[in-house]
């Protein structure tokens, strides 16, 4: 017992250690950004993925959204990326990119989509990536892997426990009850053998056909033969072959190749992408260790004793005397791995605790966990309660003991079925929320980093026909001096010429320009582009020594825009001249919202699910793309980007309304924002949010007023197989 107990207590210390986050072979971006509009037809789409790929299983194709054929392009991977060369260039229009990605590390399947448009609005926004069990075939792996895990616990169980206890810790002893028992035991493990081998020779195949999207050698081939994920695949086939032959004649070695064939489906899941893989295969290794020799040895006792214990007092004694009680001692120890171990890779999948039950694969982990709690309390009460009873002679004592035993490995199926659908899940929370972290919505600006403000200097910026128009301004005492940068719909520098106020500024660098104009309360920036003469309005006016005040008015907005019930919300968004969409947004507290876009198309988002259609079209319902729900809570979220923040002069609106204007900025990112806020609510009236290729207004209004954000009725279920 002291190895055993050592690992709980290790397990317990590389608790503290659980990794953060997980790597996965997951979609973090592209070139043009998913739901972005472009000028010119783009040379190149680049995918970016968390992860090196396997470069025969992986691809990607570009498709004309308007009539849902390929655009001819050639593929090119290298690494983490895939791009996409068109063969010619793109002419006006919406496409959508659809995307297959197979990790090297964990052997993983995604698929996903997302959409851009050309002088046109993206077609499908910023897209889905799959993220359900049952998606692409997944009503065949998830019985397929239930069947490896109850075949290969059970064998390893019986093997491992056998290490432990010794080889004849199932029939022990020479009565005629364990005689009589013991050739069904000895065949009952050559057999559980050799049908964990097939069954994980057959989980195999089918996850390789699953990746390649086809029956073929080859694909078989291209999967288990180029990553750690297909050769741990191989290792768990070879490994339980060798153990089931092992087994009667050598079965510590038959264990040690056991735990082998364990270790090996481990390294085929999710825990060999793991940023801290070394802690996070120990547990998971430790977790099915535990979870063999208990629900396996148990299961083991109950298929081997079973039909004599129905009809026999004489095996019923000896289950009671000389099984269960050095198997119980084990188990407990055992049970004790499998809590610590899966406390631990509870921590590593999920990002928050309210993920057990607002997630589909924290439902199914929080089904799982409520097993095992169950399990654990029906093994107290027949082990500790009623067995120190069965000699008393109580014939109701005795019938509640065996059924709870019965019972207790029922239950087990449970677990190891959950268990199961884990494997199955292309991305645990927190892995999707590592992914979803990645993708900046407004990208870094790359090669062109902008100079963060000085104390005391606004930012702002505009548009200049399809060009980000930046300002910084240091007000002097008769003048206001500072610099302006031009940006391209990439984010790239931009030429000039450049006037301010009347004035010309003098070229500093690629798209720098600095400028000394008289002191006035805006900025007037002419620019060029194309021919075409551009004039962007920058504020100018700030508050002296505002920069406090500015954050706590910016905080208490932001406070009170969470805690609205309800708010309705106008969006206009252009990357340039001639582009422009307009959608309406309806906000209901605490986890409902609805839009509606210019080109007819209606969504709303209730909790887990989303609802859509276009006008004149039948709602359709599934789950949220990335399976994270919509909260008002988080909908407001601004203070991230005031690295720089000012407040602007104040104003009047509508019925004297006393306003305030904050102007804020992060130019790492970068992003520049204003907000108009009504000072005597704190509500947001206005928001203008400039960056790369986007341009957005947002008006607020009818703040907490009557909305009902219900389910469609007649939906029809678009979530696929």
């Amino acid at each position: 017992m002291r190895p055993a107990l050592a690992l709980v207590a290790a397990l317990a210390l590389f608790g503290a250690a659980a990794p953060g986050a997980y790597a996965h072979g997951a979609f973090i971006g592209s070139d043009p950004e998913p739901g972005a509009r472009v000028q010119t037809s783009p040379g190149r789409i680049v995918l970016r993925f968390t992860e090196p790929l396997n470069e025969r299983l992986s691809d990607a194709e570009l498709v004309s959204a308007a009539d849902g054929k390929p655009v001819a392009a050639r593929v090119v991977k290298a690494g983490s990326r895939l791009a996409l060369l068109p063969r010619r260039a793109l002419e006006r229009g919406a496409y959508r990119v659809t995307w297959r990605s197979v990790s090297t590390e964990d052997g993983h399947p995604l698929e996903g989509t997302f959409g851009f448009g050309v002088r046109v609005a993206a077609a499908g926004g910023e897209g889905a990536t799959e993220a359900g069990p049952l998606a692409r075939g997944g009503w065949v792996r998830a019985p397929a892997r239930f069947a490896l895990h109850v075949a290969l616990l059970l064998f390893a169980g019986t093997l491992l426990a056998g290490a432990f206890l010794g080889s004849r810790w199932l029939t022990p002893g020479e009565g005629a009850e364990t005689r009589a028992v013991r050739g069904r035991a000895g065949a009952l493990l050559a057999e559980l053998g050799l049908l964990a081998a097939a069954v994980a020779a057959a989980v195999a195949l089918i996850d390789a056909c699953t990746a390649a999207g086809r029956v073929s050698a080859a694909a078989l081939g291209d999967y288990l033969l180029s990553g750690t994920a297909g050769l741990a695949r191989i290792g768990l086939v070879v490994l339980t072959g060798l153990a089931a032959l092992c087994a009667r004649r050598r079965p510590r070695v038959a264990a040690l190749l056991g735990a082998g064939a364990l270790g090996c489906l481990v390294a085929s899941g999710h825990a060999n992408s793991a940023e801290s893989r070394t802690v996070a295969l120990l547990a998971d290794a430790a977790h099915l260790l535990g979870g063999a020799i208990w629900l396996g040895g148990a299961a083991a006792i109950g298929l081997v004793w079973g039909p004599s214990l129905r009809r026999s007092e004489g095996a019923r004694r000896v289950v009671a005397r000389e099984v269960l009680p050095p198997f119980s001692r084990l188990a407990l120890v055992a049970f004790s791995v499998v809590v610590v171990a899966g406390s631990i890779n509870a921590i590593v999948e999920l990002g928050r605790v309210s993920d057990l039950w607002r997630t589909t694969y924290g439902a199914v982990l929080l089904a799982k966990i409520l097993l095992v709690a169950a399990i654990g309390a029906i093994a107290y009460v027949h082990a500790v309660r009623l067995r120190p009873q069965l000699g008393a002679g109580d014939a109701r004592v005795e019938r509640r003991h065996w059924s709870l035993l019965r019972a207790e490995s029922l239950l087990a199926l449970g677990v190891v079925g959950a268990a199961g659908l884990l494997a199955v899940f292309p991305l645990p929370p927190r892995q999707l929320d590592a992914a979803t972290a990645q993708r900046s919505p407004l990208p870094a600006c790359d090669p062109c980093p902008l100079p963060a403000p000085g104390p005391g200097v606004l930012a702002v910026a505009g548009q200049g026909g399809s060009r980000v128009v930046a300002a910084t301004v240091a007000r002097r005492t008769v003048t206001l001096a500072g610099e302006i940068r031009l940006l391209d719909f990439r984010g790239r520098p931009a030429g000039g010429p450049v006037r301010v106020n009347g004035l010309p500024a003098r070229r500093i660098a690629p798209g720098a320009y600095r400028y000394v104009v008289d002191a006035a309360p805006e900025l007037r920036v002419t620019t060029a582009e194309r021919g075409r003469a551009h004039e962007t309005v920058l504020p100018a006016g700030v508050q002296p020594g505002g920069e406090a005040a500015a954050r706590a008015l910016l905080a208490r907005a932001e406070a009170t825009m969470r805690g609205l019930r309800s708010v309705e919300e106008k969006e206009t968004v252009t990357s340039g001249p001639g582009t422009r969409a307009v959608t309406t947004y309806r906000l209901q507290a605490p986890d409902r919202l609805a839009y509606t876009t210019d080109l007819g198309v209606e969504t709303r988002e209730i909790g887990p699910r989303q609802y859509r259609r276009r006008r004149g079209e039948p709602w359709t319902v599934a789950p949220l793309p990335g399976d994270v729900p919509f909260t008002t809570r988080s909908f407001f979220r601004w203070t991230p980007y005031a690295r720089s923040i000012a407040l602007l002069r104040p104003s009047r609106g509508a019925g004297g309304r006393r306003l305030a204007e904050v102007a804020f900025a992060d130019t790492a990112t970068p992003v520049w924002v204003r907000l108009t806020i009504d000072l005597a609510t704190a509500r947001v009236l206005r928001e203008r949010l400039v960056a790369r290729a986007r341009f957005v207004d947002h008006r607020f209004l009818r703040f907490n007023g009557p909305v009902r954000i219900e389910p469609p009725p007649d939906a029809i279920d678009a979530s696929g197989p």
